[in-house]
C-alpha cells in the first residue's frame, strides 16, 4: 500500500527546503502551497518532484527573490504587470489576487503579465479565484515544444490554459488542459519509469512519429486534434506572450536553461464575476446546469463526467 499523502507536511517541507535557500518565508508559503496543491490532485508532473530543479536555479540567482511587481499600464478594463522575474508562482500569485482585487467593481477585469517564469499548474489560480465566487479564465505560453503543422521547427509551446467554474453545494467544474496531447513533462514520467509513450504523442527531431521518451524529449510534442491544437497554442500564445509584451514564440526561455534570464514567460488571466453579470440567480443556474448533466442517461455501463472530476477524486484520496 502506498504511503498516504499529507498535504502539511509536503507544504511545509517545501517551505523550509525554499528558506534554506534564501527565500523569505511569504514567497516560500505562496510556492509551497503551489506545488503541494498539484501533487494534491494529482498533477505530480507540476509539483514538488520539480524542487531539485528549482533549488538548483535559485542557488544559481536565476530568479529575482525581491520582485517589485509594476502596473505597466492600466485602466478599469486591463492590466499589464511586470512580474520581475520572480518565481512563477510568487508573481501569478500577484496577479491573480489583483485581478480579483479590480473585478470587484468591474464585474470582469483582464490582467497580461510579462517578465515572467513558468507558474506551474494552471488550475491552481483559477481554483483560487473560483473559492472567492469568481470564473477565472488563466493562461500562460511557454518554451517551444510543438511545431507548426507541416513542419518540424520547434515554435510553439504546450501553452497551458484553464478554468475553474465555481458551483454552490458542488464541486467546481475544473478545466485545465494543455493544446498538446500531453504536457512534455509527462515524457519525462515515463522515461522514469521505464515505459514508452503512446502512439501519437510525439515525433522525434526529423518529425518522425516515436514512442521511445528520449527521442520524444528531442523531439516534438503533437497538438491535440491536429490543427484545433494547433489554433489553440497560437491563441494563448497571443494572448498570453504577444499582448502582455512578452517572449512569444521560440523566443520563450526554458526552465531548464543555466544562462540565468528571466523565461519571459507571458501570462493572461481574466476574472469574472458571475453574479454581478447574471444576478444572484447564477447560483441556482448553474447547479441546474451540473445537475441536468450529471443526471442524463450514461451509456450502459458508464458513469456520467465532468471535467475535473478526476482532480476531485485524486484530492479526495489523498486528503
Amino acid at each position: 500500500m502506498s504511503e498516504k499523502f499529507c498535504f502539511e507536511e509536503s507544504k511545509n517541507r517545501i517551505i523550509n527546503e525554499l528558506v534554506l535557500v534564501g527565500v523569505d518565508s511569504k514567497q516560500a508559503e505562496i510556492f509551497a502551497d503551489c506545488l503541494a496543491t498539484a501533487d494534491l490532485y494529482g498533477v505530480s508532473s507540476h509539483g514538488s518532484r520539480l524542487m531539485s530543479a528549482y533549488i538548483d536555479k535559485i542557488k544559481r540567482g536565476d530568479f529575482n527573490l525581491c520582485p517589485d511587481f509594476k502596473i505597466i499600464r492600466e485602466t478599469a478594463a486591463f492590466a499589464v504587470v511586470d512580474g520581475d522575474n520572480a518565481l512563477g508562482p510568487v508573481s501569478a500569485d500577484f496577479c491573480i489576487n489583483y485581478a480579483m482585487k479590480k473585478c470587484k467593481d468591474s464585474g470582469v477585469f483582464t490582467l497580461f503579465s510579462n517578465n515572467n517564469n513558468t507558474f506551474g499548474p494552471a488550475f491552481y489560480y483559477s481554483l483560487k479565484a473560483a473559492k472567492q465566487g469568481y470564473i477565472a479564465l488563466v493562461s500562460s505560453n511557454s518554451p517551444a515544444q510543438m511545431a507548426a503543422i507541416g513542419g518540424k521547427e520547434k515554435l510553439l509551446g504546450t501553452n497551458p490554459f484553464s478554468a475553474v467554474i465555481p458551483v454552490i453545494d458542488d464541486n467546481p467544474i475544473i478545466i485545465d488542459m494543455a493544446p498538446s496531447v500531453v504536457a512534455k513533462s509527462k515524457f519525462k514520467e515515463y522515461k522514469e519509469n521505464g515505459k514508452q509513450l503512446p502512439d501519437g504523442w510525439a515525433t522525434d527531431i526529423d518529425g518522425n512519429p516515436t514512442t521511445d521518451p528520449d527521442k520524444a524529449m528531442e523531439g516534438l510534442v503533437l497538438p491535440m486534434s491536429g490543427f484545433k491544437g494547433y489554433g489553440i497554442a497560437m491563441l494563448i500564445d497571443i494572448l498570453s506572450g504577444v499582448l502582455s509584451g512578452s517572449a512569444y514564440l521560440n523566443n520563450v526561455g526554458r526552465f531548464y536553461s543555466t544562462d540565468g534570464k528571466s523565461m519571459n514567460v507571458g501570462y493572461y488571466m481574466t476574472i469574472i464575476d458571475p453574479v454581478q453579470v447574471l444576478g444572484e440567480e447564477y447560483n441556482e443556474v448553474i447547479k441546474d446546469f451540473v445537475d441536468t448533466i450529471r443526471n442524463s442517461t450514461p451509456v450502459d455501463g458508464m458513469t456520467i463526467l465532468l471535467p475535473g472530476d478526476d482532480r476531485i477524486k485524486n484530492k479526495e484520496k489523498n486528503s
